[in-house]
């Protein structure tokens, strides 16, 4: 992750992590101020998690307008950024928004749910896991509330407003846009009712539309029990959600023994396209082969550490991942990220 261009210090790095690697990489200033979206095939657009200075989305999402209906892939991290994305995808078409997909159940992917759900004759689809945790309650997992909640995001607007006071002046503007979006972003959580998938899936399901395929699958379990990739075999393109993405998954509620299995599935995918749910997308597969990699070696310092018979604290103060360098996360996990990580992984290596 390149720190020198945005704030990603302290105890804001785990928000940065959580956007991800690439939206770290964009300063400030250079911020979008609206939402936007990007053609990235016919009738397919990419919304970035970067497409606003003034509202935090902190995830991407995926827009596919067919010819009497649209399907939206994912709904950001609050109600608030779920109208704005249907906001953005009123300026390509005013043909209805028929389903929504969650990749899964994640606070960044999904909160904006309920948005969707205001809308008569819209579905929102998604794995049986991802409803289970979203019936569930949803605003106490632990990775909501080691990320996500309002009390962690009140505590990074009181760390950047601390830092404007000695700020240079080249960073001020910066901090001064950041600190009005985690205002703005603190009130919007106020409002966040989860909505949990009224269609679920288990293993895979397609929607046809005219001439497109759209077929979404459940891969296996990786990022969480239930993640679900939406593949256009037509486009040769596939939104991943965070199953896949450059840079190193979190993996608090993840399947670290089975991931890497996993994503030799996507591999196997015909496409020339990774839309990932966070930073840019992916055309080279290998790729894929890199975090195989980076969870091999997680997995297997974890597991030393579970058969020394460390505590999740001592692994996390022995566990070394500094030679994956510090860019898209992989070696800045910070404590509580790790801490997360490697409970759950200890929670697996005893589940075997």
């Amino acid at each position: 992750m390149k720190l020198s261009n945005f704030t990603c210090r302290g105890n804001l790095f785990p928000l940065c992590l959580a956007i991800s690697a690439a939206s770290c990489d964009v300063p400030a200033q250079e911020m979008k101020t609206a939402h936007s979206l990007e053609e990235i095939a016919s009738g397919v657009y990419f919304a970035s998690s970067e497409g606003t200075g003034e509202m935090l989305l902190m995830s991407n999402a995926m827009v596919i307008v067919n010819d009497e209906d649209v399907i939206v892939v994912d709904s950001h991290i609050t109600a608030e950024s779920g109208r704005s994305l249907i906001g953005a995808v009123r300026t390509v078409t005013d043909l209805p928004i028929r389903y929504l997909v969650n990749t899964h159940f994640h606070f960044d992917h999904a909160h904006g749910n309920q948005a969707f759900a205001e809308h008569d004759h819209l579905d929102i689809v998604g794995h049986d896991y991802t409803r289970e945790k979203m019936t569930g309650d949803a605003l106490a997992e632990s990775s909501y509330l080691t990320l996500g909640a309002p009390e962690v995001m009140a505590g990074r607007l009181a760390a950047l407003e601390s830092w404007l006071g000695d700020a240079a002046d080249d960073e001020r503007n910066g901090l001064t846009a950041q600190a009005a979006m985690m205002r703005r972003h603190i009130v919007a959580l106020a409002e966040v009712e989860p909505t949990p998938p009224s269609v679920t899936l288990n293993d895979r399901m397609s929607i046809f539309r005219g001439e497109r395929e759209i077929r979404l699958v459940h891969l296996g379990r990786g990022h969480t029990g239930g993640d679900v990739v939406v593949y256009l075999p037509s486009e040769r393109l596939v939104f991943t959600g965070d199953l896949f993405f450059a840079g190193a998954p979190f993996l608090g509620d993840g399947f670290a023994d089975e991931y890497p299995e996993t994503l030799e599935r996507l591999k196997s995918l015909d496409v020339d396209m990774f839309v990932p749910g966070h930073g840019p997308i992916v055309t080279d597969k290998a790729q894929i082969q890199v975090t195989q990699n980076y969870l091999a070696d997680y997995w297997t310092q974890v597991s030393e550490a579970y058969l020394a018979g460390l505590t999740v604290d001592e692994a996390v103060a022995q566990i070394d991942l500094s030679s994956w360098g510090t860019s898209a996360g992989f070696s800045m996990r910070p404590p509580a990220v790790m801490a997360l990580e490697v409970a759950q992984m200890y929670r697996r290596i005893e589940a075997n």
